[in-house]
């Protein structure tokens, strides 16, 4: 686990990290997850613990002390990755679980490197005053033409 500034401790990140990955295991069925069960009847909702191992390419043990906030588990960004597929996240859960595992995604680079929405650059343009878009790493991604005269050069 790396530091941050958040005031999080890091037996309260690993709660964290636990609870969240937890969560997003009991909110996915395993329809959703393309596993076919059958009709078993489940005592908990979603998934279980060895089917999100096995997604994600983790040992059940390795996962479940993930879950529980074991001091002694750290988790790579590849093991991570794995992870945020099988849960079917979002960029933004994406985002989360690797900020609560107190890891870098190696390729969230990625995600900035993608154009802007049309319809943003749109409405970046019809504002009458200066206005502009920025990234999460505050690089300037659309301005419109007061913007442009405010901050030349």
């Amino acid at each position: 686990m790396t530091g941050h500034d958040d005031g999080m401790s890091e037996a309260d990140r690993r709660r964290e990290l636990g609870g969240f990955l937890r969560a997003r295991r009991e909110a996915l069925s395993p329809a959703a997850a393309g596993l076919h069960g059958g009709g078993a009847r489940r005592r908990t909702p979603g998934l279980r613990r060895e089917e999100v191992a096995q997604l994600g390419g983790l040992s059940v043990t390795w996962y479940t002390w993930i879950e529980q906030g074991r001091r002694e588990v750290s988790v790579s960004a590849a093991a991570l990755n794995r992870l945020a597929g099988a849960l079917r996240l979002d960029r933004a859960g994406w985002a989360y679980l690797f900020e609560l595992a107190g890891r870098r995604d190696p390729d969230a680079g990625a995600a900035e490197d993608e154009a802007v929405p049309a319809a943003v650059l749109a409405a970046v343009a019809a504002i009458a005053c200066p206005a502009y878009l920025l990234d999460r790493c505050w690089t300037a991604r659309a301005w419109n033409s007061a913007a442009a005269r405010l901050f030349a050069g």
